[in-house]
């Protein structure tokens, strides 16, 4: 995921030097939260802010079908849908009605 820094840090696992406003990629999810909790960068970055690659590439992650012939305002609707359902505790893809059956 990718976040955007707050304080400027050299990432002591990379050695790369980040810069207030940059942007911190990693998916490290102890590393990101050590660096969240200490301020050096923010929350993960709202989709809205994405560009157009990188919306896609965030579909890509989510599963979401269809994601390479979408526009960008159709890859945001199908990101956030996709969100939505994953912290309702759905799966599947989206922009399908899915059924969801427990045992």
């Amino acid at each position: 995921m990718k976040h955007k820094v707050l304080k400027s840090f050299i990432d002591k696992t990379s050695l790369v030097g980040y810069n207030e406003g940059n942007t911190y990629e990693s998916t490290d999810s102890e590393r990101v939260a050590f660096l969240v909790d200490q301020g050096y960068i923010a929350g993960e970055i709202a989709v809205e802010n994405l560009d157009y690659i990188q919306l896609k590439a965030q579909a890509k992650n989510l599963g979401i079908k269809g994601y390479n012939k979408m526009k960008q305002e159709e890859l945001l609707a199908a990101i956030e849908a996709a969100k939505v359902a994953d912290t309702d505790g759905e799966s599947g893809t989206t922009g399908e009605d899915t059924q969801v059956t427990t045992d």
